[in-house]
């Protein structure tokens, strides 16, 4: 048995032993056979679900907005004949709407809709059933009080979908056509479907989010922007994301520890600095009420059927989730190890341009463990840990760069493998502990504490003919700690306030780790033995505050308003240092600009956003907003060439260095939603703008990244749309155009921002069919646009971009089988074996950088659920 098999067999079967031992027998879930609805005496009603259950069922209510109360039974089926959900439209006058679906597999939620205020029920149990009573609520329509009758004839579940709720787009748990926003859900099931071609979150991301950059294919989601600019990543609002920008954000968790991803596209200081682009929150595994266990294990997802054995990966990922009286919990562990990759020629990809997917060992573990301590009041802890490692990766030949025309990147001919002490990967944990209390002198309150530690390693390279003068690798560790406050207090029946306080506390180091470069010469390229430590950027610490205030305004069933302020302060503090030697022997410094005296910047600013949203009927809403986004510039990128930007020596780091003055963003947008019985449309366009924006632009010799203050604007636009034609069949797709400019310094006018921050005109679509009961498949297509703008407009006589941008086309297929107790998935990535460079790769001036993207691929995976 070969060393991974070994790893495979012993991490899938170890941790379910006791699970096999222990539910042997796992029951079905109770089944419902018939809904009714009926008047009770004194103007009310009765909710009863038919079902011989022998054991209590019980119900979790939880009120949504001002009308809506939604109650999630779980361990029910419904099992109506000739229908999968019921509702009554309008089944008195004070009930709006009641509907009872399917809300998961083991699992039915009743939505009741009050038609001016929230329902009040109270739950028992019945020899039949359960009733759910509704009091003083009024009678069914036609029907007198005295003489109850029968309910009104129920209408099929066209209209049944469950509420999609949103939390990041407000910090509460508010619905998705309420929020003046533009946001993006993706859930459990679309990420399982997505990580059946890729189990790389910007992949997924990248695929499904309008206004985000394409897939990159590697662990950098550098050329990610989300409409133009960088996104704020969170994982359970817990800021993951640096002030030093790596990069490698959205690769911090398996997509199996995810239960979904919220996405809010444009600026907002909702949740504090660094969204100038948005939010994109990561959302872990929610616990079950009753036991739940499955185990998946897979083969690819970069499987090469033309290089079976190089190619070949395989993971295992195991989940289980119960609750144990007032105690549940969470655990979601995988593994995976893959190998190389080849694009649609047949040739091995090297790594390039930033970290590859091949060659890796990944490992990722979700625990949480919550505790109800009263029916009002909850204390969870959630830790994740994410370890990728690169053994060994498949290193570029640098002797491309040499030639004057444009070709691909070419694997380097190594005769032996890399020998380092540390491999080249990044690390993450993530530790948080919250405490909810539903009802404290009538608001709600949420507060969380938490702390994060990332380092991320970058591969070891010959670095002699660029800035660092050394073989070298840089290491980014990053530590943090804060805290979340929010309350939300009700001021009136339709006038809700939210306030709080976020803080947070990081510690960024950077050194450049040199090597021996004999040892490196004398070896071939593979052996590094580190004579020396530097550092790229000076170690720095930045605290920030946030105050903030929010008010949510329902003026009438029409209109909608939402508006606030933030109040944010950081203070960046660095000590004395000197800056990188090779900025002296390049000319750039004088040598007397060595030393850099360290000191504190400090700076403050109170930004707003208000929203509106207008309801034209219960299917139409129009929505518009002006909001501000507040971050701090990355300030790695000054400090290490500071005495460029200073005026005077020695240079003292202080508020008066122009380039550490913060970044706001103004953010205009309108837009408009629909959503019928089968039909589901999104429109929106906006334009932001930047008076001191940062940025970043590839340094002459191509080897990192510079960045520059300056004015910057973006502007675009974002559709979506999905059609259910009938029960079998569904499409839909979503669009992005996003442009933008900046104006340099010495530029007399703005000129295109590059493919860097600006990514082509994307558009994926979808068909998907479920071709029998038990079978579906699913057919996508991404289309990414070519882009020249950027290499027409010049700097100095430089073109922006280095290259024009070439579109794409890439078509995929995903086909899942309901098979025993489990699912089979069967899926192909770029189904006609087309060649192309990912955006990422054709952005790169150098050619070891200029990377191919993946050859058609295939991935088999079986989910076994216990």
């Amino acid at each position: 048995m070969s060393a991974m098999n070994k790893h495979l067999f012993w991490y899938a079967f170890v941790p379910i032993t006791p699970l096999l031992v222990s539910n042997a027998v796992h029951a079905a879930p109770n089944a419902v056979t018939d809904v009714q609805l009926k008047s009770t005496a004194n103007e009310s009603l009765q909710l009863l679900l038919i079902t011989d259950a022998s054991e209590e069922i019980q119900t979790f209510p939880t009120p949504v907005g001002d009308n809506t109360l939604l109650i999630e039974i779980p361990n029910t089926q419904l099992q109506l004949p000739e229908r999968e959900s019921i509702r009554w439209s309008q089944p008195s006058t004070e009930i709006q709407e009641i509907t009872v679906v399917q809300q998961s597999p083991e699992s039915i939620q009743v939505k009741i809709q009050g038609a001016t205020s929230l329902p009040e029920i109270n739950v028992r149990s019945v020899s039949n059933g359960i009733a759910l009573n509704l009091p003083q609520q009024g009678s069914l329509a036609n029907t007198a009080p005295e003489a109850p009758e029968t309910a009104p004839s129920p209408q099929a579940g066209t209209d049944s979908e469950p509420i999609e709720l949103v939390v990041t787009a407000t910090r509460t748990e508010k619905q998705a056509r309420d929020v003046p926003r533009s946001t993006t859900v993706i859930t459990r099931e679309e990420i399982e479907e997505q990580s059946q071609l890729s189990d790389n979150l910007p992949d997924i991301l990248g695929r499904t989010v309008p206004g985000l950059g394409p897939p990159t294919q590697s662990a950098s989601n550098r050329t990610q922007k989300l409409r133009g600019r960088d996104p704020s990543v969170l994982i359970d609002g817990v800021p993951i994301d640096s002030n030093l920008k790596v990069f490698q954000d959205l690769r911090s968790i398996s997509p199996n520890a995810v239960e979904r991803i919220e996405v809010v596209r444009g600026p907002t200081a909702i949740y504090g600095a660094e969204a100038g682009g948005g939010v994109i929150n990561i959302i872990t595994r929610k616990p079950q009420e009753t036991f739940t266990a499955n185990t998946t294990f897979s083969i690819g997802p970069a499987l090469s059927l033309s290089e079976f054995s190089q190619s070949f990966g395989a993971g295992v990922e195991q989940f289980f989730s119960g609750k144990v009286g007032d105690f549940d919990y969470v655990v979601a562990a995988s593994y995976e190890e893959s190998g190389n990759r080849f694009d649609a020629e047949g040739d091995l990809i090297p790594v390039g341009r930033s970290q590859g997917l091949d060659n890796l060992e990944t490992f990722n573990i979700l625990a949480k463990a919550g505790l109800d301590v009263t029916s009002d009041q909850r204390l969870e802890l959630t830790v994740n840990y994410f370890d990728d490692k690169q053994d060994p990766p498949t290193l570029a030949d640098p002797s491309v760069d040499e030639l004057e025309e444009r070709v691909k990147a070419q694997p380097l001919d190594l005769d032996g493998e890399l020998d380092v002490d540390q491999l080249p990967g990044r690390e993450d944990l993530t530790i948080n502990l919250s405490y909810s209390h539903d009802d404290l002198l009538g608001s709600q309150l949420d507060a969380q504490v938490f702390f994060k530690d990332s380092t991320t390693l970058t591969i070891p390279q010959d670095n002699r003919n660029t800035i660092f003068q050394s073989v070298s690798r840089t290491i980014t560790e990053s530590e943090k700690v804060g805290a979340r406050l929010d309350i939300e207090t009700p001021l009136a029946s339709n006038l809700d306030l939210l306030w709080g306080a976020d803080y947070s506390d990081e510690s960024i180091e950077q050194p450049l780790t040199i090597f021996d470069p004999t040892v490196f010469d004398n070896s071939g390229g593979t052996k590094f033995e580190q004579t020396d430590e530097a550092f790229f950027s000076p170690p720095y610490d930045l605290q920030s505050i946030g105050l903030f205030s929010q008010l949510s305004w329902q003026a009438n069933d029409k209109l909608s308003l939402r508006g606030g302020l933030r109040f944010e302060r950081f203070k960046m503090s660095v000590n004395d240092f000197n800056v990188l030697g090779e900025e002296i022997a390049f000319g750039r410094v004088p040598p007397e600009a060595e030393e850099v005296r360290g000191g504190d910047v400090s700076f403050d600013d109170v930004v707003f956003n208000i929203g509106a949203v207008y309801n034209v009927n219960d299917e139409v809403n129009i929505f518009a907003n002006f909001s501000q986004g507040f971050s701090a510039p990355d300030f790695r990128r000054f400090l290490r060439f500071l005495p460029q930007f200073a005026n005077r020596l020695p240079v003292q780091v202080s508020e008066d260095i122009q380039v550490t003055q913060p970044i706001v963003v103004d953010n205009y947008e309108i837009g408009l939603r629909g959503n019928w019985d089968n039909v589901q449309f999104s429109l929106a366009g906006f334009f932001t703008y930047s008076e001191f924006g940062q940025t970043e632009r590839q340094s002459e010799d191509g080897s990192f990244l510079t960045s520059s203050r300056e004015p910057k604007r973006t502007y675009g636009i974002e559709a979506t749309t999905d059609y259910q034609i009938n029960d079998q069949w569904q499409l839909g797709g979503n669009f992005t155009w996003v442009e933008g400019e900046s104006s340099p310094e010495d530029v007399d006018d703005f000129v295109a921002l590059s493919t860097t921050d600006i990514q082509p005109i994307k558009v994926g679509l979808y068909v998907e069919n479920q071709t029998t009961p038990d079978w579906s498949n699913r057919l996508q297509l991404l289309i990414v646009g070519s882009r020249d703008r950027a290499f027409e407009d010049t700097i100095g006589g430089n073109t922006i971009d280095p290259f024009p941008i070439d579109g794409y086309t890439t078509l995929d297929w995903i086909s899942r089988l309901d098979l025993g107790n489990g699912k089979l998935t069967f899926a192909v990535q770029n189904v006609f074996d087309n060649q192309f460079f990912p955006v990422d790769s054709q952005t790169q001036r150098r050619n070891r950088e200029f990377a191919a993207g993946l050859g058609r691929t295939i991935s088999l995976q079986y989910q076994l659920n216990w």
